[in-house]
């Protein structure tokens, strides 16, 4: 064993672990660790309205603003929780060790007052939101606490807890501008956060292995052939859900933007699908955003749907 320059210990096996070692990042510490990188999924809040409603977006853009910068602050709450109760186990992970308060360079009792600002800017930013707003947010944060805590530790609750809160995003933003509530627009929303989740799992299991297992207790219950099935049957599921929601909009636009942006989607997926072959898809959120073709035909098809219900 040997101790690293900041402090922690670190087994042979987590050094000799053939893994890449992230960048290190040019930010302050306590910054990483409210992950501003993460903070894009809260896009979710603004992005459902906009494919429900544009005119009602457009209409409410301060309050769905912040509703948005309400629940990053409640993520980023999420996120020092986590690395604070996880700080020892992240310490034998050959990438997490480096996180701020695995590393040492944020000291714990520095974690928590951190989390606690992170929770005074979110009552007083949710303080200014709707109250069906407010009850949502605090079902997100409910939700993750009992996540932190016991559930991230099942095995598909786990990823179920983590697709459930984005499908809170999406509700709130519905509720913050007043757009109408789209069923299948949510359950396509749960299925694309459920396949990304479940392949965020297959690439750690098939990379650090038994790593893997003892810094996430919940791959014990996975397999790759396993989660390849339930990918397999996700894809299908999310394509599934989006037809139903292009097509529960009024004739004829109904028909035309089911032409016109289903080969988006199935693009997307099938993309998506691609990448995890390639043994990518340890952070879907960056990974999309950084492949190229992904963000062309993102743009292209938000601008044809959201044209298409303009019209």
């Amino acid at each position: 064993m040997r101790r690293l320059s900041d402090g922690p210990v670190v087994p042979e096996q987590v050094r000799s672990t053939p893994v890449a070692v992230p960048r290190p990042s040019r930010l302050p510490a306590w910054l990483v660790l409210l992950r501003p990188r993460q903070w894009v999924k809260n896009v979710f809040v603004l992005i459902v309205p906009l494919v429900v409603d544009p005119l009602a977006l457009w209409q409410n853009v301060l309050l769905a603003l912040s509703t948005t910068v309400t629940f990053i602050a409640a993520s980023s709450a999420v996120y020092v929780l986590n690395d604070w109760l996880d700080r020892e186990k992240d310490r034998l992970h050959p990438v997490k060790r480096h996180r701020p308060v695995a590393s040492g360079k944020v000291r714990p009792l520095g974690a928590v007052l951190l989390g606690v600002g992170c929770l005074a800017a979110l009552l007083g930013c949710g303080a200014q939101l709707p109250l069906p707003v407010q009850a949502t947010v605090a079902g997100y944060v409910v939700l993750n606490l009992a996540y932190c805590l016991k559930l991230k530790h099942y095995p598909l609750i786990d990823v179920s807890v983590v697709a459930a809160g984005f499908v809170l995003r999406a509700v709130a933003g519905c509720l913050a501008v007043a757009a109408p509530f789209n069923p299948a627009v949510i359950l396509c929303v749960y299925f694309t956060c459920l396949l990304m989740s479940l392949g965020k799992r297959r690439h750690e299991l098939a990379g650090v292995r038994g790593l893997a297992v003892a810094q996430r207790p919940a791959l014990s219950g996975y397999s790759v052939p396993l989660l390849d099935q339930l990918v397999a049957v996700l894809l299908a599921a999310t394509l599934v859900s989006y037809e139903m929601f292009v097509l529960s909009g009024p004739d004829p636009q109904a028909s035309v933007l089911s032409v016109v942006t289903v080969p988006f989607v199935v693009f997307a997926l099938c993309r998506y699908a691609y990448l995890l072959a390639g043994q990518r898809g340890g952070e879907p959120s960056q990974d999309v955003l950084t492949d190229v073709p992904l963000v062309v035909n993102a743009a292209m098809w938000l601008g044809c749907l959201a044209v298409g219900r303009l019209l």
